[in-house]
């Protein structure tokens, strides 16, 4: 009985530690993945909305951290889909164009919002008080 009780908290931390980062920058999404991989998290990436809308029903993310200015389906498209469809998953707001999506976190329905060039350490400090770690 202890080896289940073990083994579901085992789960449950390495569920939480599964992130999602969306970005049509290839380069931030390289950064982004890199540091999180050394930080211990699982990461999957995506280029654009439609191939995170696949992500998030394929591998089921603690946490998606995505781009708002992006080609054919947007951060705010992928964030009506995620409020619509998965609304525990925490959202992260990272945008070059803050006037695009202002920040209004309660409003927006997302945890943080980031305006790039952003500091990647406050990020994962940020990241992980939303996930419990």
């Amino acid at each position: 009985m202890e080896e289940e009780s073990s083994k579901a908290t085992d789960d449950f931390h390495k569920n939480k530690k599964k992130i999602l980062i969306v970005d049509d920058d290839e380069t931030i999404l390289y950064i982004l993945k890199r540091f999180f991989v050394g930080m211990g998290f699982q990461v999957w990436v995506a280029k654009d909305g439609f191939e995170a809308m696949e992500r998030l029903k394929a591998e089921k993310p603690a946490l998606v951290l995505t781009d708002i200015k992006m080609p054919s389906f947007s951060g705010i498209d992928l964030i009506k889909f995620i409020r619509q469809n998965m609304k525990d998953v925490p959202i992260i707001v990272m945008t070059a164009f803050p006037h695009l999506y202002p920040e209004k976190r309660n409003e927006n329905q997302v945890e943080a919002y980031y305006v790039k060039p952003f500091d990647i350490d406050e990020m994962f400090l940020s990241i992980e008080k939303i996930l419990g770690g």
